[in-house]
């Protein structure tokens, strides 16, 4: 089963909101990582072999953070608004999507569609 890290930029409900779908999450909060840069937490997810999650869109720079380095990496783009319409994207893109697809994937969620990215 994927495991994902959220960032600290994640939203609560969004945490809540993949729990209660019975996905393993566990956020930088609960590990210490509060206020810990991009390149540590990114390489935190990757040696839990975690999926990291965030708000955060650097993780989004494919020149900066190689999908093909990390287990993968779920951008969302929502705000406390939308947060409805992003986590039904999320439930259909994560039962869509294959275990094995995370990796070396850059998943860009938004509140109406989902794209990804591989290895530029």
């Amino acid at each position: 089963m994927v495991k994902f890290l959220a960032d600290e930029c994640t939203f609560d409900s969004t945490v809540e909101f993949l729990r209660n779908e019975g996905w393993d999450v566990t956020t930088v909060k609960e590990i210490g990582l509060r206020g810990a840069k991009d390149p540590e937490v990114l390489n935190k997810a990757q040696e839990m072999e975690a999926v990291l999650i965030t708000r955060d869109s650097d993780f989004g720079d494919v020149r900066r953070f190689l999908p093909s380095a990390y287990q993968g990496v779920i951008v969302l783009k929502m705000t406390y608004r939308s947060s409805n319409e992003v986590h039904a994207v999320l439930r259909k893109m994560l039962r869509e999507v294959k275990e094995d697809e995370f990796v070396g994937t850059l998943f860009v969620v938004d509140h109406n569609k989902w794209r990804t990215r591989r290895r530029p």
